[in-house]
C-alpha cells in the first residue's frame, strides 16, 4: 500500500480547529454523517458542550428560517492534547491566527499519517502548515458558501455553494479525492481540485473584490456592492487582474466563470462577507492571505495589478484606522 493510499484510506477521526462559521458549518455536517469530529473550542466550548452545533438554514432575502439540524459532535475540548492525534485535522481558524495554532495542532497530528485539511480563505495557508508538518499530506478545501455564525455553536447558511479540495503541488491527490467522496456524502456539493493552485486563483476572483470592497466601501454588503456601479466596476476590473494572474500562472479563467460569480452574489442578497464581519467586529482581518499574497504572487509573475494594490492599500488603511 502507499503512503498516499494508506492516507485515503484512513479519513475516519476528525479534529476541527477553529469553530467559526465554516468549520461549525462542515464539520456538523460531517458530524451528522456519522464521523467523530472532535471539537477544539475555547470561548465557545460550554455552549458547544450544552447544546452541540446547530445548523440553520435561512433564505438569503427574506430571512426565513428554512429547517435546522442539530448535532452533537464526539466530543468538545479546551485543549488539544484532551483530544490526541486523530487521522484528519481540519483547520477552519483565520489565517491571522495561524503561527498560534501549531502547538495545538501538533497534538493532534500523527506524523505521516495525519492529513491536514485547511478550509481558509486566501494564499499561502497549505504551504504555511507543509512547512510545520513536512511529513503528512496537506490539502486545501476552497469553500464557495454564505455561512455566518451568529451565536456560540450556532451557524446560519444562506447559500450552500460548494467545495472544491486539492492538495499542496497536486501531491496527494488520493486523500483530496476521499475527502471529497466524504464530504458529498455529507451532503456538500463537492468536487476534486487536480490543480490546486488554479482553484485558489479561482475563488479569489470573488473574495478579492467581494470581501474587500465591502471594507474598502464604507462597510457595506455584497447587495450594495452590486446596487453601486462604480463598485461593480470595480469588483469586475478586480477580477480581471486576478484572471490574468492566473493566466500568468498557466491557470484559464474564462468569462463565464467571471459572469457566475455576479450571479451567484445576486442570490446572496444583502449578504456580509466574512472580512467584513470580523473588520465590524474588531478582529484582525485576513488582509495579507486574501489580498497582499496574490498581489505578491501577480507582480511576481511581471503584472503591475494596480486595482489590487489600490484595494489592499485602502484595506490596510481602513483596518489601522478603525
Amino acid at each position: 500500500m502507499t503512503e498516499q493510499t494508506a492516507a485515503a484510506s484512513s479519513l475516519k477521526s476528525w479534529a476541527l480547529v477553529g469553530p467559526g462559521a465554516v468549520g461549525l458549518y462542515y464539520g456538523g455536517l460531517l458530524a451528522a454523517d456519522g464521523h467523530p469530529v472532535h471539537v477544539l473550542a475555547r470561548s465557545d466550548a460550554a455552549a458547544l458542550k450544552a447544546q452541540g452545533i446547530l445548523i440553520s438554514r435561512v433564505h438569503p432575502k427574506t430571512g426565513q428560517l428554512i429547517d435546522e439540524t442539530a448535532v452533537r459532535p464526539a466530543s468538545i475540548a479546551q485543549t488539544a492534547s484532551r483530544i490526541g492525534p486523530v487521522d484528519t485535522v481540519i483547520i477552519a481558524a483565520k489565517a491571522t491566527v495561524n503561527e498560534r495554532l501549531i502547538d495545538s495542532v501538533k497534538e493532534l497530528v500523527r506524523p505521516q499519517h495525519t492529513t491536514i485539511l485547511t478550509l481558509q480563505n486566501g494564499m499561502g495557508n497549505a504551504e504555511f502548515y507543509a512547512s510545520h508538518f513536512p511529513q503528512n499530506p496537506v490539502l486545501s478545501g476552497l469553500c464557495f458558501v454564505c455561512v455566518n455564525r451568529v451565536a456560540p455553536g450556532v451557524v446560519e447558511n444562506y447559500h450552500p455553494g460548494r467545495v472544491e479540495v486539492g492538495s499542496l503541488g497536486d501531491r496527494w491527490p488520493e486523500p483530496a479525492q476521499a475527502a471529497v467522496r466524504i464530504f458529498e456524502a455529507a451532503g456538500v456539493k463537492t468536487q476534486y481540485a487536480p490543480s490546486l493552485d488554479a482553484a485558489l486563483w479561482r475563488k479569489l476572483c470573488w473574495n478579492v473584490p467581494f470581501n474587500g470592497l465591502s471594507i474598502a466601501g464604507g462597510a457595506i454588503t455584497c447587495d450594495q456592492i452590486l446596487a453601486d456601479r462604480g463598485l461593480k466596476a470595480r469588483a469586475r476590473a478586480l477580477m480581471e487582474e486576478v484572471r490574468a494572474a492566473a493566466a500568468e500562472a498557466g491557470h484559464r479563467i474564462d468569462d463565464h466563470f467571471l459572469e457566475g460569480q455576479f450571479e451567484v452574489t445576486e442570490k446572496m442578497g444583502a449578504y456580509q462577507p466574512s472580512s467584513l464581519i470580523d473588520f465590524l467586529g474588531q478582529r484582525p482581518v485576513e488582509v495579507d492571505t486574501i489580498w497582499g499574497e496574490p498581489l505578491r504572487r501577480g507582480q511576481a509573475l511581471g503584472l503591475a495589478m494596480p486595482e489590487l494594490s489600490k484595494l489592499y492599500a485602502e484595506i490596510q488603511a481602513a483596518v489601522a484606522a478603525r
